[in-house]
């Protein structure tokens, strides 16, 4: 169809006098599609695109958009690593033979952690090219394109895929050894971004080069632009519909427009919406007050130890010259975070300043992992230790204070949390029924591979925080996953990975928001965060094959034209009249998200779940219901008889008492050791997102 489309466009350019390969008026054929959608990208003016579209073969025409790209110690944190026990171990793998392809900027393909040390042959399957500007493939690198030594692509890539590097140091701090969460995958790289600006079209052509063209089996993409739209406008929605269609797994990051809700995007229910937490590990930077208070922040950047300075608070933003009033010489300057830290930081260094414990905003919270690049010592603390340093200042007639720079260490005190810049859910989209984001993993204080310059092998690593590193920890888990259990579908992992997620701490105490320190909602962390070992063996799955996405879709409202065009590659002539339509509510999903109104006090959802376990085995349901909300399971048993045997049941949610608030429960299917957990959120109607 691409390719039909694309002669379409040559024909019209001849009638209006183009030559080959352009379009009237200095337009520009740049690639043409034949997996993803039944199109082309071109460069086109207004007024060539106001022709095109009067073309009865035109569809659509989407616009461009610019997409913003948004480990040492991980794989012991989720249980990865450990012997005997740990979803290497447990699953006899390491992702051998799993293609990953990672779509981000570029990477510098000499690094050590693209060492082929152990690494089996690329499967035979692999179609890919190597093109990394004369730098050679090996078995662990088997291809793809890039140009650029990109710092984000090298960190995400080899937090997917990493092959083992000991004796790693960041900071000029020993850290212990590294690796990716599949290091035994392979390892296909497109850049497709420039810094941090990823044009939309060429996210799609790279995504169509790695599923149909390449042969990668899970693609890992870090990027999004930040807005909420229909998914057939959506490049990313729309390739990955085609990917997920043809059995490719694909993880995207929920963006870091945290803490504010409504926020999450990459909301199609095929892909895997990943939030970030935080993580033991923490980049001290300890301030000492006068009066002998010590207080941790962190910091990003070593520095010289200040042992005593005064210490002055000054209010207002600097740009407005509130810094300017102030006699800061020679001074830490103590300040909010009303301007960014590298705004502040220049101009307390051009003031003569020399520090800055910079505090959170009260939405901040108790979020302390270091930002923005600073040109003095520096510390960045919580809202409440912030306060707890004014009062000193304002309290003393001379206030003083030392910072000294401690470095990365292994906090227990401060267990995973859900990240502040983490984005919220719900998807701010009518209909759309599902729960996003779906599940959370690190994304904090995350060290991983760098590119380290020069001609010769790199052993360079830093430390990055964002959802952009989260995503990766599941895209490699994901590639463990299918290799341990080829059988399941990319809606099967997803599943697995879903209900086993963990809501607690080992201790039992809730996953905390770091900004509040109370638990977390599902609408930040989704269903919990990963625990890939017990993702393994789930007990149940929801799944879903591609198929089971065209009535959902076609429950959109988008007419047949463009679903068969535009959502429903690589199939044909798909017909909403013929596949039917589902609302959002009932697409078979592992978590539940339901609006309950005055007018519409009741619904009504259904599921059906696999068994995966034992053979024969009865399931219970155990319900934890939300606030003011009866709910019903039916059956509340559900007894298998073999493995792979579906079961359908039935969740009836009914208002009991009035509330205008979102609330939020869970529902357990519960057999012996399986314990099978999916979230429950109940919206108002009016998207108001105060918590009970």
């Amino acid at each position: 169809m691409a390719r039909v489309a694309a002669r379409l466009l040559a024909e019209h350019q001849h009638r209006h006098g183009a030559g080959r390969g352009t379009v009237s008026g200095g337009g520009q054929l740049v690639y043409s599609y034949q997996h993803v959608v039944s199109g082309f990208a071109a460069r086109l003016t207004a007024r060539q695109l106001g022709e095109l579209q009067k073309l009865r073969w035109c569809v659509d025409a989407i616009p461009d958009v610019d997409y913003r790209l948004r480990t040492t110690y991980t794989p012991a944190l989720l249980g990865v690593s450990t012997p005997r026990t740990g979803m290497w171990a447990a699953g006899g793998s390491m992702g051998e033979g799993v293609i990953v392809g990672v779509i981000d900027n570029g990477i510098d393909p000499r690094h050590v952690s693209y060492s082929d040390e152990g690494m089996p042959p690329p499967p035979a399957k692999w179609r890919g090219r190597c093109d990394f500007g004369g730098a050679p493939c090996n078995r662990k690198l088997i291809g793809g394109q890039a140009v650029t030594p990109g710092e984000h692509g090298t960190h995400t890539s080899s937090t997917a895929v990493g092959a083992f590097v000991s004796d790693v140091q960041v900071l000029r701090t020993k850290v212990g050894a590294a690796s990716g969460m599949a290091p035994r995958a392979h390892l296909a790289m497109y850049e497709v971004c420039f810094e941090d600006t990823c044009p939309s079209t060429k996210q799609l052509i790279a995504i169509e080069q790695g599923a149909f063209t390449d042969g990668v089996d899970v693609i890992s993409i870090s990027a999004g632009d930040d807005t909420q739209k229909a998914f057939y406008k959506d490049l990313t929605a729309v390739g990955s519909f085609s990917a997920v269609m043809s059995g490719i797994f694909v993880s995207t990051s929920a963006g870091n427009a945290g803490p504010a809700y409504g926020t999450v995007t990459n909301c199609a229910p095929w892909v895997l919406t990943v939030a970030a937490s935080t993580m033991t590990r923490r980049v001290v930077s300890e301030i000492r007050l006068g009066n002998g208070l010590v207080v941790q922040g962190e910091a990003n950047t070593r520095y010289k130890r200040l042992k005593v300075a005064p210490l002055v608070y000054v209010p207002g933003v600097f740009e407005d010259g509130a810094l300017k009033a102030v006699d800061v010489r020679g001074k830490i300057v103590v300040c909010d975070s009303a301007e960014g830290p590298t705004t502040r930081s220049k101009m307390i260094h051009a003031a003569g300043g020399v520090g800055m414990v910079i505090f959170n905003e009260e939405m901040e919270g108790g979020a302390t992992w270091a930002f923005g690049n600073v040109s003095v010592a520096a510390a960045r603390v919580s809202q409440a230790d912030g306060q707890k340093i004014v009062a000193y200042v304002n309290a003393t007639a001379n206030p003083t204070a030392g910072l000294r720079f401690v470095g990365p260490l292994l906090d227990p005190s401060h267990p995973p949390a859900i990240a502040e810049y983490s984005s919220r859910g719900p998807c701010n989209m009518s209909n759309l029924g599902v729960l996003k984001p779906d599940i959370t993993g690190p994304g904090t204080n995350i060290i991983a591979a760098v590119p380290g310059g020069g001609g010769n092998a790199s052993r360079t690593f830093g430390m990055i925080s964002g959802t952009s590193m989260a995503a990766p920890h599941l895209s490699g888990i994901a590639a463990v996953l299918k290799r341990a259990r080829p059988a399941w579908s990319p809606s099967a992992i997803k599943s697995a990975m879903m209900t086993t997620a963990d809501v607690t701490q080992p201790d039992g105490t809730p996953i905390a928001d770091e900004t509040t320190g109370k638990p977390a909602s599902h609408l930040l962390m989704g269903a919990g965060i990963v625990n890939p070992t017990k993702a393994l063996d789930p007990g149940l799955i929801y799944d879903l094959s591609g198929l089971d996405y065209i009535p959902y879709v076609c429950g959109l409202g988008y007419n047949d034209t463009f679903v068969n065009e535009i959502i429903a590659q690589p199939l044909q002539n798909v017909t909403c009249a013929s596949s039917g339509r589902i609302e959002g509510k009932d697409l078979n999903y592992p978590s539940f998200l339901v609006t309950l109104t005055a007018a519409a006090p009741v619904v009504e959802v259904k599921r059906t779940v696999t068994n995966v376990g034992a053979a024969v085995s009865a399931y219970t349901a155990q319900v934890v219901a939300p606030k003011g909300v009866a709910v019903d399971v039916v059956p509340p048993r559900l007894d298998f008889a073999s493995v792979n045997q579906k079961l359908e049941f039935r969740v009836r949610f009914s208002r009991v008492a009035a509330t205008s608030a979102t609330v939020e429960g869970s529902l357990r299917w519960v057999s012996g050791k399986f314990s099978v957990r999916s979230p429950i959120i109940v919206l108002d109607g009016t998207l108001n997102l105060v918590q009970n």
